[in-house]
């Protein structure tokens, strides 16, 4: 029988075990069983939907993680746009919560054993008209420079 997890209070992250490791390090899409939806309020993009989510882990295996912005409280209410919890294959749990702030999107995973890290999620940009090329994403909120 598996064990319980609390992901309302884990364990420290002191120091951080995820320093200098991507998304796909930590987290492989492939490897996730299901997807438990816990908040996705009204306003969140059309792009950030219960259907993309292993899309969206896998297409930022390569973006590094950083720490999060904030003194970590794990009593917080969680108050992102869009909010998960992973139940990965090996029986193990993540949170996935992602924060739209106007048009920037930040994303943070939280491990059951407390481990914790970041990423800015790439925007996608919309199809063009038709005929047009298609375009190369841009970081969340800015507009591609080569254009």
């Amino acid at each position: 029988m598996a064990a319980d997890v609390n992901l309302a209070k884990p364990g420290p992250d002191d120091p951080p075990r995820w320093r200098g490791l991507t998304v796909g390090e930590v987290l492989d899409a492939a490897l996730v069983e299901r997807v438990i939806l816990l908040r996705a309020v009204t306003s969140a993009p059309p792009d950030l939907d219960l259907a993309n989510v292993r899309r969206t882990i896998a297409e930022h295996a390569h973006v590094p993680l950083q720490p999060r912005d904030e003194v970590f409280a794990p009593w917080r209410v969680r108050q992102g746009t869009w909010h998960a919890v992973l139940l990965l294959r090996s029986g193990r749990l993540m949170e996935l919560e992602i924060d739209v702030d106007g048009g920037e999107r930040r994303a943070c995973l939280l491990a059951d054993d407390g481990a914790r890290g970041c990423f800015d999620l790439i925007r996608r940009e919309p199809p063009g008209p038709a005929g047009s090329p298609p375009t190369e994403p841009s970081l969340s909120g800015g507009a591609d420079p080569r254009r």
